[in-house]
């Protein structure tokens, strides 16, 4: 990047990303549900199965361990593969998969580890088809995995562009297609979008990033077109900067014009309405589960926006 596209990006930054999770995959085992915990008596998704990648860590972990409060057991898909992509950060590793799964028996459900890449639609067809064929059902997809990198757009190398438009964009196209024909054949089931703030709205630096987060909101509306008649619903959440790997690192601080997570935590202060500046990745994995459950059945082609308020500053 050039030193002029670093003055111009660090005068008026918006420091909001999409806590995305790291980057998508999959690793070890299935284990059979363990007793419930003392007091549960089960949630609005009990007894489904729930796919989600991205679920190393940060908003995909999250959203396996909230999935599997409201009742549901688990396949958590991440890439698991730290160096997979050159970022400024690594991505989900197969022990922090590991501890994803450890956390969902802990709470009496199933849980199955998956390693796999959403650039790769043959192996998510592959992962759909072995969910349903060891749990009989597939119920619930999170397109969650995804990843950030800054750069102008004059500067940015194709491969950087195109890192981030496959995962954040045909990852989730290749979730979708993989998921959706086993939902319409039991005309039942919930796609869930993680998008970001960042779709809705330009800011520098970002420009292969927020298109792929507006393109996963046109996905929504136009799946949701599609499959709503056979009882499929599509969603998708756009989250304000959350505190996940993706944005806790020193790239994130100098876009947001600072060195620090005090830095981007203040950025983030004059951006969102509400009085605070990350936040935290269980607050936008309860938005998913709520998305994905029987309380939001006539909820479908729209993405809630996570903002803390931010969502003001546009206007749909």
């Amino acid at each position: 990047m050039t030193e002029q596209a670093r003055e111009q990006a660090g005068v008026s930054r918006r420091a909001l990303l999409a806590g995305a999770g790291a980057a998508a995959g999959v690793v070890a085992g299935a284990g059979g549900a363990q007793a419930a915990p003392e007091g549960d008596k089960g949630g609005d998704l009990r007894g489904q199965v729930a796919l989600v990648t991205g679920a190393a860590r940060g908003i995909g972990r999250a959203t396996c361990l909230a999935l599997a409060r409201a009742g549901a057991h688990v396949v958590a898909l991440d890439i698991a593969s730290p160096r997979a992509i050159a970022l400024d950060y690594p991505l989900g590793s197969e022990a922090e998969l590991d501890e994803t799964v450890r956390g969902v028996r802990a709470l009496g459900r199933r849980a199955t580890a998956v390693k796999a890449d959403v650039r790769d639609a043959a192996r998510m067809q592959e992962v759909a088809r072995q969910v349903v064929r060891e749990h009989g059902r597939l119920d619930v997809a999170v397109a969650n995995a995804g990843i950030c990198s800054y750069n102008s757009m004059a500067d940015m190398s194709p491969r950087q562009f195109a890192d981030v438009l496959d995962v954040n964009l045909v990852g989730v196209a290749n979730t979708m297609r993989a998921v959706v024909p086993h939902m319409v054949a039991r005309k039942s089931g919930s796609v869930v979008v993680v998008s970001s703030s960042e779709g809705r709205h330009g800011a520098p630096l970002l420009p292969h990033y927020q298109a792929a987060k507006w393109g996963v909101i046109g996905l929504v509306k136009a799946l949701a077109t599609e499959v709503g008649p056979a009882g499929v619903r599509v969603s998708g959440v756009a989250p304000t900067g959350t505190r996940t790997a993706m944005v806790l690192n020193e790239a994130t601080y100098r876009w947001a014009g600072g060195t620090t997570v005090d830095d981007l935590e203040r950025s983030l202060r004059t951006y969102n309405t509400q009085p605070v500046g990350l936040i935290e990745p269980e607050d936008v994995a309860e938005s998913i589960a709520f998305l994905a459950s029987p309380r939001a059945r006539y909820v479908s082609g729209t993405v809630l926006d996570v903002t803390a308020g931010a969502s003001t500053r546009w206007s749909s």
